[in-house]
């Protein structure tokens, strides 16, 4: 017996030996450069604006790390093809569980060496291609692409350049700076869409997509052809994934300081290792680039699809084959076991019996399911935890020691979550209570109004005193009747009926109509040229500028964000203003609900609690009516009356002191701007936010250097100093330039001259990496205009770590090419925060383009004093396809006279306005939180 096992041995080495030699052993290495040194290099170039050698060194990084794994992924299957293990020999007699054991231990010798020899001939040295975690990470998240596509626009190879933005952008959604590169990209010239392509996909998925874009369109043959791909490619995929778990043990942290286990508690924890690797594989290959998660119950949804597909084709038997295929999966479907009824019985059901599911994936759940029992076993005696991925897993495979408790887990953990809800309920409740206690201490005890108004041309007409009332001011001169004029006409032409007011263009009384535009909804049609777009700027800038002028003259510690921005026109109905008793607005509270029979008001929804501060910008003053009134808390006695007239604005706090309304507009249009505030961020004004970004894009030097030159205006101001302002607001400059891109993303700006660009051009590199000039330009360009800044003075980087910054943006170079680089740039500006899903406030960038406002005070303009009192993909388919009353003294503005006569009001088009505000005692107080308040 040991002659013949001695024969048997000698056999087995010398045909391993020939194939090895015949089959894994080619002429010299594969890979000859590691990729985490080629791809320092193509750093190291990048700083030295070497385009050339970036792309020679990063393309060939790429190239190198398939290299790797194609290699790895030929040994592996190569040697387990040559080294199966197969069954035991039945001729071994006594003794034979010992040489069984021997044999077995052979053949995993042989397959060690195997490998190790392939993968030697093919990579050279095992210590040549160990690569750190970090530059894993790099290719795990595609920067090498962020490199290239700043090289490729460099030597103007736009094709190539698109091509690595995309690839780049699909892995990283949220990187707002290369999503700009990208609409920059699709604006210039010979840029096709074809170009757009993902250099890194993924066969099986690329397949699966495909098809399901064409089953979208009811073109089902090409559906199943792309379908029957990527089940093939699927295998593959799977095979590769799962030979790549064989890799080295990974320790957790630094427990393999401590780290002592036997020869087969090793082998054990090794191998549960691999096994867990092996089953994740399914969600790996499930998940998509730029995907929240990850598809579910993804191979089982091919055989969905192709059984749709063939019957829509009139291929019953294919129908019917993955129809049974799916069922393999999930026995119990209803639909599925319907839909194979019913081929069936189309089909035949002699014919129908003899077709049987695919056995390739047949054995592949054969395979996963054995692992999966072995994984429970070890979660089971070992305790090395286990959770399967797969939902399709039979509940049996499960020990039922393991359900029960996992059962008794679910209960406690439901029990805990729901003890917890309960307990922050209680929580919120009470801080809710202490903040609404807080608030009102606040409104008492708050800091003097009174500060600078910031522009000379701005006047305080009337204060709270004056307006007997706190927290309230009367500014006149805020915009020049020209701005007035541009805003009015950009109402009329945008605006639309019942806009804000769930379509309704009479919300508060039947005798006016409202017409309203947002400022997202003004900048976007100034995008398509259906107004003009400096007029939505203005819209955007004169907000600004309110929203500016109140955070100084309040006094206020902390910033005020917009929570609303509206554009709004109420018309007098002409035919029903007759005995007309109503108010054009009611009276109410900006941010509580306002009961006037008690006298107070309840800080709940559906009110807007979160407002802090109200303005409204009047822009005219040729109608009848439509004054605005402060009154008590019961709604009636008035103790101050505003009327409206062109550049004033009347600012207040919102809260209980200051209940408002506005008399009924009985004749002609009263337009306004108006504006809500607050000091939360987390409540400030997405469209606002998506406004700005557009209106960045379409940024000009000619509007930066007026902002640079209303910034230098501010700054001569021999005013008192505003508050502080947020640190994070940006300069007038960085708002017309180009922006850098979060420190560790290697992004430039894409120029095809060398005169400046709009803020939508691709953005610069990391702040780690120096910015370029324009690529015919050497010069460093004119201080005053969007170009980027000197390349010989890169900017210190201000981490010294490879990880990425909070925002989920590529990763720093190296930091001993940081260190070599750290050089100050006084031109280089701070970077954005690109991951913050709200965009920062602008300082000077948004001061108005046009000339500073004149106040134009009108003789006829009156102000009211009164006393002083008080928002076809098929899934299983079947075989069918949100206090005491006082009499009001009215009191005249200083610089006003009577009104010897009234201009007659035109009639217009009237729109309506977001409804911002709660509507007072007399409306619902059950309005959506969608509904706007105008005032």
């Amino acid at each position: 017996m040991e002659s013949r096992y001695g024969r048997y041995v000698f056999a087995l080495l010398f045909c391993l030996t020939q194939l090895v030699m015949s089959d894994l052993q080619p002429g010299g290495h594969v890979v000859s450069e590691p990729y985490d040194f080629l791809f320092d290099a193509a750093v190291e170039a990048y700083y030295k604006n070497d385009w050339m050698s970036v792309i020679l060194h990063m393309e060939k990084a790429l190239r190198s790390s398939a290299a790797v794994r194609r290699a790895k992924v030929s040994c592996r299957i190569g040697c387990a093809n040559r080294t199966a293990f197969g069954d035991p020999d039945p001729e071994v007699g006594l003794g034979g569980e010992a040489v069984e054991d021997l044999v077995f231990f052979q053949k995993v010798l042989r397959r060690a060496q195997c490998v190790s020899s392939c993968e030697a001939d093919k990579l050279g040295p095992a210590s040549r291609h160990k690569i750190s975690d970090d530059v894993k990470l790099e290719f795990t998240k595609r920067t090498p692409y962020n490199y290239l596509q700043v090289a490729y626009f460099k030597i103007n190879k736009l094709d190539k350049a698109v091509a690595a933005a995309n690839t780049f952008f699909l892995a990283n959604p949220d990187h707002v700076e290369m999503k700009q590169n990208l609409d920059y990209y699709k604006m210039m010239a010979g840029v096709r869409e074809e170009d757009f392509k993902d250099l890194e996909a993924r066969p099986h998925m690329a397949e699966f997509l495909l098809g399901k874009r064409y089953y979208s369109d009811d073109s089902f043959g090409l559906a199943a052809e792309h379908f029957e791909r990527a089940v093939q490619e699927y295998f593959q995929a799977d095979q590769e994934c799962r030979v790549l778990c064989e890799g080295s043990y990974d320790y957790d942290g630094y427990n393999y300081m401590d780290y002592n286990a036997d020869l087969f508690q090793s082998m054990t924890d090794h191998y549960m290792q691999v096994l867990s690797c092996k089953q994740r594989c399914s969600v790996e290959l499930a998940s998509s680039v730029g995907m929240p998660k990850p598809f579910e119950d993804f191979l089982p949804a091919h055989f969905n699809y192709l059984q749709f597909s063939y019957y829509n084709s009139e291929k019953y038997e294919k129908a019917i084959e993955c129809a049974k295929t799916f069922l393999m999966f999930h026995p119990e479907d209803e639909v599925m076991n319907q839909n194979l009824a019913y081929y069936s019985a189309v089909l035949g059901e002699d014919k129908a019996s003899t077709l049987i599911p695919r056995q390739v994936v047949k054995q592949h759940m054969q395979q996963s399911l054995l692992e999966k029992e072995l994984l429970y076993y070890g979660y089971e005696v070992f305790g090395i935890t286990f959770v399967d991925p797969d939902t399709w897993t039979p509940a049996e495979i499960m020990p039922q020691k393991l359900r029960d408790k996992q059962k008794v887990e679910r209960e406690t953990a439901a029990r805990i979550t729901e003890e917890i809800g309960n307990l922050m309920k209680e929580i919120e409740n009470l801080v809710e209570e202490k903040n609404k206690d807080l608030s009102d201490i606040n409104k008492i005890i708050t800091t003097p109004e009174g500060g600078p108004v910031l522009y000379d041309n701005i006047q305080i007409s009337m204060t709270s005193k004056q307006l007997n009332g706190s927290q309230r001011v009367l500014l006149d001169g805020v915009i020049s009747d020209d701005e007035c004029r541009e805003l009015h006409r950009l109402s009329n032409a945008a605006a639309q009926e019942g806009d804000g007011y769930r379509a309704r263009p009479s919300p508060h009384s039947p005798n006016e109509i409202f017409q309203g535009v947002t400022v997202l909804k003004a900048v976007k049609m100034g995008q398509e040229g259906k107004v003009p777009l400096k007029s939505a700027r203005l819209f955007f800038d004169m907000s600004e500028k309110v929203r500016k002028v109140l955070e100084s003259y309040f006094r206020l510690e902390t910033p005020l964000y917009f929570s609303y921005s509206h554009l709004v026109c109420r018309s007098a109905v002409e035919e029903t203003q007759a005995e007309r008793t109503d108010h054009s607005h009611p009276v109410h509270v900006d941010n509580c609900v306002l009961v006037s029979e008690t006298n107070e008001c309840i800080k709940v929804p559906p009110a807007y609690t979160h407002r802090d501060y109200s303005a409204i910008l009047y822009l005219n003053d040729d109608f009848e009516g439509g004054d605005f009134i402060f009154t008590m808390l019961d709604g009636k006695t008035v103790t101050a009356e505003v009327r409206p007239r062109c550049g004033r604005v009347v600012g207040f706090g919102s809260g209980q002191e200051n209940p408002h309304g506005v008399r009924a507009v009985t004749r002609g249009q009263r337009c306004a701007v108006a504006l809500w505030f607050t000091l939360d961020p987390v409540h400030d004004e997405k469209e606002r936010i998506q406004a700005q970004d557009m209106l960045k894009m379409f940024s000009t030097p000619v509007d930066q250097e007026f902002a640079i030159t209303e910034a230098k205006k501010l700054e001569a101001t021999p005013t008192e100093a505003p508050p502080p302002t947020d640190p994070e607001l940006m300069t007038a400059e960085s708002m017309d330039t180009p922006q850098q891109p979060p420190m560790d993303t290697p992004q430039d700006l894409p120029m095809d001259t060398p005169q400046d660009l709009p803020m939508d051009t691709p953005q610069d590199p990391p702040m780690d990496t120096p910015q370029d000039p324009p690529m015919d330009t050497p010069q460093d360009p004119p201080m005053d205009t969007p170009q980027d800044p000197p390349m010989d003075t890169p900017q210190d980087p201000p981490m010294d770590t490879p990880q990425g910054s909070p925002m989920d943006t590529p990763q720093d170079p190296p930091t001993e090419e940081k260190e070599k680089l750290a050089l100050s740039d006084a031109q280089v500006e701070k970077p954005a925060d690109a991951g913050k899903e709200k965009t920062q406030k602008e300082t000077a960038s948004n001061e108005t383009k046009s000339k500073a406002p004149k106040t134009k005070t009108k003789a006829e303009d009156k102000v009211k004093a009164k006393p002083k009192n008080g928002d076809k993909v098929k899934s299983k388919p079947k075989a069918a396809k949100a206090e005491a009353k006082k009499q009001p003294a009215k009191t005249k503005d200083k610089q006003a006279t009577k009104k010897a006569s009234k201009a007659p009001a035109k009639k217009t088009t009237k729109a309506s306005v977001k409804d911002q505000s709660k509507e007072s005692i007399d409306v619902s107080a059950t309005e959506s939180e969608n509904d706007k308040d105008e005032l």
